[in-house]
């Protein structure tokens, strides 16, 4: 006959109380590696908010600070372009933008900036750009707020993403 204080094993107790802390405890993992691929690819979302920024930027800033600025910017217009008429010259086309305010007021599917360059980039279908140009500045210095520009590029990716629309700044000087 076996003695009861002798044997080995677990009770019924404690085989729920373990599988209960075990389950927990998977729960709480399981969550956890959900929520990390949930946003796994925000970092590639961000990367390309940021090359479209810095892309739209680049090809703003590249161009004459206004319409009666000579090619060189010097001298510098006095009057300038008024902040009422910014936007593209009658029959202008994108392609041939040739002041920075000429870029005010667009708003484009991203891949705007790459058809006349290289086709359309199907990895930045359903982002939007738009840009905001107007004039900052002190008339304490010149007399006139007709110094800078300041370019502003919202980047907003597609909506299905979570991710919220990124602005970009940059000032261009009459010089």
């Amino acid at each position: 006959m076996m003695n009861p204080a002798a044997e080995k094993g677990f009770s019924l107790i404690e085989v729920i109380i373990t599988i209960v802390i075990i389950s927990i405890a998977l729960v709480a993992a399981i969550s956890g590696w959900g929520n990390i691929a949930r946003h796994s690819s925000d970092v590639m979302w961000q990367s390309k908010v940021a090359y479209l920024g810095q892309a739209y930027l680049e090809e703003i800033l590249s161009r004459r600070f206004d319409e009666l600025t000579p090619v060189g910017g010097s001298p510098l217009c006095s009057p300038c372009t008024a902040e009422a008429d910014f936007g593209s010259d009658t029959g202008e086309i994108r392609s041939s933008f040739d002041d920075v305010d000429d870029y005010h007021g667009i708003s484009e599917n991203a891949v705007g900036l790459f058809v006349g360059l290289i086709g359309q980039v199907q990895a930045y279908d359903n982002y939007t750009v738009s840009v905001d140009v107007s004039y900052v500045g002190s008339t304490y210095l010149s007399g006139s707020n007709e110094l800078l520009k300041r370019i502003q590029v919202t980047v907003s990716p597609p909506a299905n993403t979570g991710q919220r629309a990124v602005v970009f700044s940059a000032l261009k000087g009459n010089y």
